[in-house]
């Protein structure tokens, strides 16, 4: 069975033919251009402390770009994501406790020109001596044991997931091309298991995942700011019973803007079973709706993430909350179990899960395929 059964969205990852926007600003004539769809953060999964940011980049036959601070190799990048010329690069850095010995990072770029001459480029990215912990949220399901799966690390798919743009967008503050954004760059979907596995018998109905119909939980107190339901549930696990695409693929889904403008998405409800509707205040640990399997979703789950909005966009229509940049967090305390096989839940036949630790995390994040107790 392939491994799709959580991994939303990441069909919008294929290949799309870009073209130049020419109501954009016009670059300077140069092969090379980098630009950030949004700055830095710090992130503290249970693998590390890591400076995380992403990175657009417009160069042929991109190669490998090497990454340096006051002249120390940080590290040396591969994995990038290219099509027609543009390319993006998902960068995790050890963050070192005592902050960073410079003030900017540096990027040597090598890449092939149209005749297969290798060139290099430079790129210089200012950062900060000291950045804040992410925010803290509480978890959106009922206490239980959880399968994180998709949660943050620098090969999860949730990270490498891009909404791309019709068009690249030049940016002439950064005299770079933005191509899409990636809300759910810090997204986790959450599978219940209950004696090690998710579901009794072969999981072929929805009712015998653990997870399904439960209640999901407003992560933080706020103010609704958008909701869509009456999307069907798909009725067969690793079966998609209709298309999906940006007007249907989160399913039925919540927004909700917290004080410090943050705005929590939780995604995949159950139709008919949403709570709340726009303009109500919600409180911490309130049910918006039960866990379901609707839109681009292959088995019961909830999908959720934080989206950052510096800018103070409305959401109004359906693809609205896709187009924007995903933030970081962190949950007060949990336990980690061990971690589970990436894409354990598409195994065929699958195995329980035996717990292989009991580490207590405090205001961290679980990293992919962790699975925690709450």
């Amino acid at each position: 069975m392939q491994t799709t059964s959580l991994k939303i969205l990441y069909f919008l990852m294929l290949p799309l033919i870009f073209s130049c926007n020419k109501n954009d600003a016009t670059p300077n004539n140069s092969d090379f251009h980098v630009a950030l769809p949004t700055p830095p953060v710090k992130v503290i999964n249970t693998e590390g402390t890591w400076l995380v940011y992403e990175m657009h980049i417009k160069a042929p036959n991109l190669e490998n770009a090497i990454i340096f601070n006051n002249d120390n190799l940080l590290l040396s990048y591969t994995d990038f994501i290219s099509n027609n010329g543009f390319n993006t690069a998902s960068i995790w850095l050890e963050y070192p406790a005592s902050g960073w010995a410079d003030s900017a990072i540096k990027h040597e770029f090598y890449y092939r020109d149209s005749e297969g001459n290798q060139q290099q480029s430079n790129f210089t990215l200012d950062i900060e001596e000291h950045y804040p912990d992410p925010i803290t949220i509480n978890f959106p399901v009922p206490n239980g044991v959880w399968l994180a799966e998709g949660a943050p690390g620098m090969n999860s798919y949730h990270t490498r997931a891009l909404f791309p743009f019709d068009e690249p967008v030049f940016d002439p503050n950064q005299n770079g091309y933005l191509i899409g954004n990636n809300p759910q760059r810090y997204a986790i979907d959450y599978a219940k298991l209950v004696d090690g596995l998710p579901y009794v018998g072969d999981g072929s109905a929805l009712e015998d995942w653990h997870c399904y119909n439960l209640p999901i939980l407003a992560a933080q107190s706020g103010k609704v700011i958008f909701t869509k339901d009456g999307i069907p549930d798909n009725q067969t696990p690793f079966e998609l019973d209709y298309p999906t695409d940006i007007n249907n693929a989160t399913g039925n889904v919540v927004y909700i803007e917290h004080a410090d403008g943050s705005i929590g998405n939780y995604s995949h409800l159950k139709p008919n079973s949403i709570t709340v509707a726009v303009g109500d205040m919600v409180e911490v640990g309130q049910e918006i709706g039960r866990l379901g399997n609707s839109g681009n979703s292959f088995a019961p789950h909830l999908h959720m993430h934080v989206l950052t909005n510096p800018e103070g966009k409305t959401l109004n229509e359906y693809p609205d909350g896709l187009f924007m940049e995903s933030l970081p967090y962190k949950f007060a305390q949990f336990t980690k179990l061990g971690t589970a096989p990436v894409g354990y839940l598409d195994l065929n036949p699958i195995y329980p899960f035996e717990p292989t630790e009991t580490e207590v995390f405090n205001n961290t994040i679980p990293s992919e395929s962790d699975v925690i107790e709450f």
